[in-house]
């Protein structure tokens, strides 16, 4: 029956000449008339003309002086032929404006996807831009879950995998990790699908309370992290909802997005997880607070976070500003982190702890058999950054000083009691599930024994007169029960007279009080090469002050 009042309709059409520009209009009146002729009674008539009427008006091919006059008139040839098309087609059973399988998503090309998303977007810009009060209502709406996932000033971005789908490819291709909110997020979601999918296809704000879920799919889907053993979170920011003519592929519409922004506080097991992904996953990557200003890296990857942006009233500066303030995902403070103290780790004696406040260092009364300082001194050396030439493969080591075992039940156990032990000090070893451990020391206090070192020195260095010359300082190699720790060499370069003065106090023990000594060591402690070069191999220094004298302390070597 309404195919046939199209029909009718078609017929008693205004017309517009295709060339001299004539053109006539119609009464709304006469065409419900012509309707109600056709046995139509009056209600059925009315509706189907303002059905019409509205879908011309829609199309914007009619005349809007003329609609409120209450007639139908085209406002060009081209107008009039668009009305027929339209109609014609609603009118004839046989008819489509599009294939059959036009809208088909499942298993097609990406031209067909791009046809289908070239429509839409035609159709849903002008709709925006031409409305007329300039608010067009959406007609998508898009729930979004997003990680502020923080370390050294560095925020963690995930690479699209939509970008080569979207129209606009100026967007950008890295979000932060996080996702939109699917139906399957809703718990219970599998006892009312319908329910749940129209919650999440409506301006419903109840659904926002179900992003944490998304949150906690999308870092297990992008990352790898799982909830409660990685990591945890709290709401960061809530945005205002965003607007937009986008979406992934054909799914192009003006959309509504609600974001909540959610800050991640990562486990010890999350950061070394989260480290270990990140070196395997190039999807992964880093950008820094100022590169978000930018929007940029250098590299030329492009942050895509106009929704935060727009909640910060398009003021990336001020956005930077609240993440520099954020405090970071993971913090590895160190336990023990005095200021002016030293901790030396002694070889060949029963009790190798020497610390203090500098220069008031002393033995430390604890008793460590030869095993538990083999132990010790791998905790050492990794705490400081020293290279292991070989180690077990039940051992990883990881930053800050931690190191996993994995499948060594009794090197966990010799740590679980060492650390047992530790706790009567202030050098506390951690512990993290029986599995991760660390000397928690701040690394720039600890130092390892001076009869590890040698000083080197060419003689003809020595007897020359250039105004600066080259020494060496080595570190021995040495063992522990997580491997061998290889040697290390610096090269520095100093001055002839600092060289001259260390030589003679290699020579000699000097008072302190000896003018020409404390003249010397006045050189040495202004020297900022030796100390950074000294300090990178583990050595507390090259001179010391013991029971008055001053004496160099490490192994002289002269070439």
């Amino acid at each position: 029956m309404s195919a046939q009042l199209i029909k009718t309709l078609i017929t008693y059409l205004p017309r517009y000449a295709e060339e001299e520009g004539d053109f006539y209009a119609v009464k709304r009146e006469d065409l419900i008339n012509v309707l109600c002729s056709e046995q139509v009674n009056q209600a059925v008539a009315e509706n189907t003309v303002n059905l019409i009427e509205n879908l011309l008006d829609t199309l914007a091919v009619l005349n809007t002086d003329s609609l409120q006059k209450g007639e139908w008139c085209f406002i060009s040839f081209p107008a009039q032929l668009l009305a027929l098309s339209v109609l014609t087609a609603m009118s004839d059973k046989e008819s489509r404006l599009l294939a059959d399988n036009f809208w088909n998503t499942q298993g097609i090309a990406d031209d067909k996807k791009n046809a289908q998303r070239d429509l839409l977007r035609y159709i849903e810009s002008n709709r925006v831009d031409y409305h007329a009060s300039g608010d067009a209502p959406p007609i998508r709406y898009i729930y979004v879950a997003w990680s502020i996932i923080k370390l050294n000033d560095k925020i963690l971005f995930y690479q699209r995998e939509d970008t080569h789908k979207r129209f606009d490819k100026t967007a950008g291709d890295y979000g932060l990790v996080g996702g939109r909110l699917n139906q399957r997020d809703i718990v219970g979601f599998t006892d009312n699908k319908n329910r749940c999918l129209q919650a999440v296809q409506s301006s419903n704000s109840d659904i926002k309370a179900v992003l944490p879920e998304t949150l906690k799919r999308e870092l297990k889907e992008e990352a790898g992290l799982i909830f409660d053993t990685h990591y945890t979170f709290t709401l960061w920011r809530s945005l205002k909802p965003y607007r937009q003519v986008q979406g992934s592929a054909p799914n192009h519409a003006f959309t509504e997005y609600y974001l909540d922004v959610f800050h991640i506080k990562l486990t010890l097991a999350g950061y070394i997880h989260l480290h270990d992904k990140i070196t395997a996953d190039n999807r992964l990557v880093w950008f820094s607070l100022d590169e978000i200003e930018k929007g940029i890296t250098a590299d030329g990857k492009m942050a895509y976070i106009e929704a935060l942006v727009n909640d910060f009233n398009k003021d990336r500066a001020a956005l930077k500003k609240e993440l520099m303030v954020l405090s970071d995902s993971f913090t590895s403070g160190y336990l023990f982190k005095p200021h002016k103290y030293g901790i030396t780790l002694l070889q060949h004696t029963d009790k190798p702890l020497y610390a203090g406040t500098l220069g008031k260092e002393k033995i430390i009364d604890l008793c460590l058999t030869a095993r538990q300082q083999a132990i010790l001194w791998g905790l050492a050396a990794h705490n400081r950054g020293f290279i292991f030439s070989s180690h077990s493969e039940d051992i990883i080591f990881h930053p800050y000083g931690w190191i996993e075992i994995k499948d060594n039940s009794v090197l966990q156990n010799e740590l679980i009691a060492l650390a047992v032990l530790f706790t009567q000090t202030d050098f506390k070893i951690e512990n993290q599930q029986d599995i991760f451990f660390r000397w928690s020391i701040e690394p720039s206090i600890l130092y390892v024994d001076n009869c590890l070192f040698t000083y080197y020195i060419q003689q003809a260095d020595l007897n020359g007169t250039k105004e600066k010359i080259n020494v060496r300082i080595t570190r021995a190699a040495l063992s522990s029960a997580f491997g061998e720790i290889a040697d290390n060499t610096v090269s520095l370069s100093i001055t002839l007279n600092l060289a001259h003065g260390l030589h003679k106090l290699a020579q000699q023990m000097y008072r302190a009080d000896h003018d020409e000594a404390r003249k010397i060591q006045d050189n040495y402690e202004k020297s900022a090469t030796i100390k950074s070069a000294i300090s990178a191999l583990g050595l507390k220094g090259l001179l010391r002050r013991k029971e008055g004298d001053i004496q160099f302390c490490v192994a002289y070597q002269v070439d």
